[in-house]
């Protein structure tokens, strides 16, 4: 008898203490964004464009790694994307990628035609954008054999 009473005080705090953690655990916390001054003035130093199609031409995005696959949207040429990952597929270069306007769309795209862009540079940066050259790296590449 003794031990069920022991039992069912414990019970009783139990239930307690996990009724208060899950009172806790419900609280959301907010925390504020930071003012950007300017609405966007930083732009899209993270993000991945569209680029290099021919005119009046749009990027198929399709729904697999290769050429055969469904296409499920288009991105037009400058159209700022994320790029996700990319690899050597059905005799080409596919990058999986992601818009970032709504609604967010996944797929895959030729890779040739993705380029990484800042619109702003940090403070920080010694870079000169007009006399420093910019590094382009063809993927399609093949080194030389000696």
């Amino acid at each position: 008898m003794y031990h069920r009473a022991t039992m069912m005080i414990l019970t009783a705090f139990a239930w307690m203490a996990g009724t208060n953690l899950v009172a806790h655990a419900q609280e959301p916390q907010v925390i504020p964004a930071p003012d950007l001054d300017g609405g966007g003035a930083l732009m899209d130093t993270y993000l991945w464009h569209v680029r290099g199609l021919p005119p009046g031409q749009r990027l198929a995005v399709h729904s697999g790694a290769g050429p055969n696959f469904r296409v499920i949207h288009a991105l037009d040429e400058g159209q700022p994307i994320e790029r996700l990952s990319c690899r050597d597929s059905r005799g080409g270069y596919w990058c999986r990628i992601a818009t970032v306007d709504r609604p967010r769309i996944s797929g895959w795209v030729d890779g040739r035609f993705l380029l990484e862009e800042s619109g702003f540079a940090p403070p920080q940066d010694e870079r000169d954008a007009l006399t420093d050259p910019l590094i382009v790296i063809d993927p399609f590449e093949r080194p030389r054999r000696p």
